[in-house]
Parts: structure tokens; C-alpha cells; sequence
């Protein structure tokens, strides 16, 4: 069968896979929470069991997608991945269609949330490893600005997507489409050339993984419990308000700062350092404190707006640690280290946030993530010392010392 031959358009396409499969998350994130709490009629706290409960799936399945991908090949990882998300959106389709919302209802979207939290996990590391294998490591800080853009555009238009066919058309519509769209997905699968995989199997442990990434991750993860925040309990946080006109506007404004700051400074990824991560992650910090002191609707919006435009380069900028603290054959490793601090923070925020949430208000869990994002300037500084320290001793020839 054919193959694209021109490796940058291959990895552009296989961006394009992680679009699709991204629409299908955030279609079911901007859906269930609704479901949950306004036709199930559970509480802010089940609402938050469930965001956990894909965010632990993914989590535990990260360590076996990073070395699926590093012993079998980013494509048949893909290949597996994509199965599982289109299984996931098929669930919660028949569930909305089938099933009156009860308590076996929830326990089917549970067990969806499981499937697509393991299929997320393939996806997003396959996402990264086969553009690098593609294209080479030294442009792996502007293919984390591609996988980005699309992972968040793909999260924007399915929150908005979600939102207003609940307003316009129900549930059934959504998870209708949360089920065709990763099928598109193998389209390109069958068209991208496969990768050459590392003849022995890795022997590095997930305990030497994480002590080379847990600087950079633990940054990421912190700056992730605002777009948790976001995604989980803004839409609910406007209507609240009697807010709900401007709810999908709000939500997709995130993923407009998001896309607008990679298009603008994603081509900086390789070269830039700590002072634009501390600049990305103060963004942030302001747009959530704008959101949890907000008065308006307005107010609510710009301060999604800027939540979006900082977090943006969080992810590549501090991924660029990551991944150069581990060898080329363990990259798929250290991309699904780093990236399980994504589904850290996404878990505090389902947990603890429902929590918060049910006890002091919506405001409160913005004002949360708020202090996360400055715990986050921390964690990036050590970072980038690792990351200064290690390229001196490849410079020298010493051994590194942390």
C-alpha cells in the first residue's frame, strides 16, 4: 500500500490522528459532567469521580504505552489506541440511547472512561514518538508545539462542540460523533510509513524514568490542574450564574489562547528557555485568578482566554527536559513519564476540586489552580537547572550531579 514519503508531511498527519481522537475527549469531557449533574441528577463530587477515573486509567497505562511504542512502534501503539477510543465513545452512545440515567448508567460510562483513559494514553505518546522517529529528536521541541496545537484545538472544538449540541440537540449526537471521528484516524495509520524500533527490549525502570522527570513533571502537572479546572467546572460555574449564553464561548476561548500562543511562539520551542516558561505559566496564574474573582461573565471569559495563552507553551518548553534526560531508544518512556503528570493534575483537580467545589463554591477551585500555577514556577526552575547541569557534564565528560 502506498506510504507518504516526505516525512514532515507523515508527521503532520499523524498531529492530525491526535486532532481527531482529542475531539472525542473533549466532546466527552464537555458531556459527561453535564449528563452527570444535570440529567443524572449527581452531585458536583461524582462529576469530579468520573474525570479521576479516566485520569487513573491513563496514568497507569502510561508506563505500558511508553514502552509499547519504544518495543513494538509508535504505529501499532496508534493502532491499539484508537480501537480503544472508539470503543469508549460507543459506550456512552448507547448509553445515552439505551439506558435511563441509573446507577448501572453511571457504571457503564465509568468503565468507557477506563477505555479511553488507556486509549489517551497510546494516542498521546504514539503522537509524540512517531513525528521524532520521523523527523529526529532535535525538532522535538516544535513536534510537542504540533501535538499541542492539535491536542487543545482538538480539546476547544470538542468542549464547544459538546456544549451547544447539549443545548441544541442532546447527548446522543455528541457521542455519536465521539465514536466516528478516532475511526478517521486509521485512515492515516494505513498511510504513514512505520518507524525503525530498537532491536533489544528497553531495560530502564519506570523509577529511573521518573527521578530524571519528575522536575519537569511535576511543573506540567501543576500547570494542568488549571485546564482541568477549566474543562471539568467552568460550563457549570456559568450556569450557576445564569450565565449559561456565554458558557460554550468561554470554554473554546481557552483553546483560542491555547492555539493562538503556539502559533505565535511554538516555533520558539527549541530555543527558548526558562524565562518564557515562568512568563507562560504567570498567564495563567492571572487567567485563573481573573475566573475566580470574576463578577462577570466577561471577566470569566478574557481570564479562560489567558489561562489558554499561558498554558500553551507550558507543555513543549518544559517537555524539552524531559525527554533529553533519557536516551533515544527511551524516548517513548520519557514521554509517557512526562506526560503522566498531565493525568496527576487532571486527577487533583477531579478529586480534590470536586471536594473543594462542594464545599466553598465553583470560585474556589479556580483560586486553587491559581496557587498550583505558582508551585509550578518552582518546579520549572529545577528543571531547567537539570537540564543546564546535564549539558555541562556531556560538555565535560563528568558524571552529572543533581
Amino acid at each position: 500500500m502506498y506510504k507518504i514519503q516526505n516525512n514532515l508531511i507523515a508527521a503532520t498527519l499523524v498531529a492530525g490522528i491526535l486532532f481527531l481522537a482529542i475531539i472525542s475527549l473533549g466532546l466527552s469531557l464537555a458531556i459527561l459532567p453535564l449528563y452527570i449533574n444535570k440529567i443524572a441528577g449527581y452531585s458536583a463530587f461524582f462529576v469530579g469521580l468520573v474525570i479521576a477515573t479516566e485520569s487513573v486509567a491513563t496514568l497507569v497505562s502510561r508506563a505500558f504505552a511508553g514502552r509499547y511504542s519504544d518495543n513494538q512502534g509508535p504505529r501499532k501503539g496508534m493502532t491499539l489506541g484508537l480501537s480503544l477510543t472508539v470503543s469508549a465513545g460507543l459506550l456512552c452512545w448507547l448509553t445515552f440511547t439505551f439506558i435511563a440515567p441509573s446507577h448501572t448508567a453511571y457504571g457503564v460510562i465509568l468503565f468507557s472512561r477506563v477505555l479511553m483513559g488507556i486509549g489517551e494514553s497510546l494516542i498521546f505518546t504514539c503522537s509524540g514518538t512517531w513525528p521524532i522517529g520521523l523527523v529526529g529528536k532535535a525538532h522535538a521541541g516544535k513536534i510537542m508545539s504540533w501535538v499541542g496545537i492539535a491536542m487543545f484545538l482538538g480539546l476547544a472544538i470538542g468542549n464547544f462542540g459538546g456544549t451547544w449540541f447539549y443545548a441544541h440537540s442532546g447527548l446522543n449526537i455528541s457521542a455519536l460523533i465521539m465514536t466516528i471521528l478516532p475511526l478517521l484516524g486509521f485512515i492515516v495509520v494505513m498511510l504513514v510509513k512505520p518507524v525503525s524500533v530498537s532491536p533489544s527490549r528497553s531495560h530502564v525502570t519506570l523509577a529511573y524514568a521518573i527521578t530524571r522527570v519528575w522536575k519537569a513533571g511535576s511543573g506540567f502537572s501543576l500547570a494542568n490542574i488549571g485546564y482541568a479546572s477549566i474543562t471539568g467546572f467552568l460550563v457549570l460555574f456559568f450556569m450557576q450564574n445564569d450565565w449559561d449564553k456565554q458558557a460554550a464561548i468561554a470554554i473554546s476561548l481557552f483553546g483560542v489562547g491555547y492555539v493562538l500562543s503556539r502559533l505565535t511562539l511554538g516555533w520558539k520551542a527549541d530555543s527558548s528557555g526558562l524565562k518564557l516558561t515562568l512568563f507562560s505559566l504567570c498567564i495563567e496564574a492571572v487567567g485563573l485568578l481573573m475566573i475566580g474573582l470574576a463578577s462577570s461573565p466577561w471577566m470569566a471569559m478574557l481570564g479562560s482566554f489567558m489561562t489558554g495563552f499561558g498554558l500553551s507553551m507550558v507543555y513543549p518548553l518544559l517537555a524539552l527536559p524531559a525527554i533529553k534526560s533519557m536516551p533515544d531508544e527511551n524516548i517513548g518512556l520519557a514521554l509517557s513519564t512526562y506526560e503522566s503528570c498531565f493525568d496527576i493534575g487532571i486527577l487533583i483537580s477531579g478529586l480534590v476540586g470536586g471536594v473543594i467545589v462542594s464545599i466553598f463554591g465553583y470560585p474556589a477551585i479556580f483560586i486553587f489552580a491559581f496557587l498550583c500555577c505558582l508551585l509550578a514556577l518552582y518546579s520549572t526552575v529545577l528543571a531547567y537547572r537539570q537540564l543546564r547541569i546535564a549539558e555541562l557534564s556531556r560538555l565535560t565528560g563528568s558524571a552529572p550531579s543533581y
